[in-house]
């Protein structure tokens, strides 16, 4: 009896174009966001306490002070900084910038490495190691392969079911 030895079938999956091009103009945003870097925040991270709070633990003091308890008086807080409207408070932003000082001082290859893949923030340079600051149509289904950077496939493939 000779028979079917068993064989391939092909399939093929499109995806809709309306989908590929925001699919493309989402990687290309992406590669130009990448280069952004961290962007650290300057504002105030902690309220400072109000006059009325300050002068709520000064009479705590005063009062344990006045039957010869340990009043724990002192300043264990630095002064609070001033920021736009008059909001009183303290930010991390100098611990990050000294942080940052501290690696490039430190440990200057890495620090100088890394600030490769990123835009300078003062004068917007890209970095040579920074993402390609594609359009949606450097993103073309075959722009992309196994051994792209970024790991991006193509778009359109197709797929050999199993068999004989």
């Amino acid at each position: 009896m000779s028979g079917n030895k068993g064989g391939g079938k092909t399939t093929k999956t499109e995806i809709p174009a309306y989908i590929e091009d925001a699919a493309k103009s989402n990687l290309a945003l992406a590669d130009k966001i990448s280069n952004i870097g961290y962007t650290p925040y300057y504002g105030p991270d902690v309220a400072a306490f109000t006059p009325m709070q300050d002068a709520a633990f000064q009479n705590t003091q005063n009062a344990a002070t006045a039957f010869g308890m340990e009043s724990g008086a002192g300043q264990y807080m630095p002064e609070a900084t001033e920021f736009a409207g008059g909001v009183m408070g303290y930010s991390s932003a100098p611990t990050y910038e000294q942080s940052v000082e501290n690696l490039a001082q430190l440990r200057p290859a890495q620090s100088q490495y890394m600030d490769t893949f990123f835009m300078n923030p003062q004068t917007g340079q890209a970095g040579s190691n920074a993402a390609p600051m594609g359009s949606a149509e450097s993103f073309t289904p075959t722009g992309y392969t196994n051994n792209s950077p970024i790991g991006v496939q193509p778009i359109s493939r197709s797929t050999m079911a199993r068999g004989k």
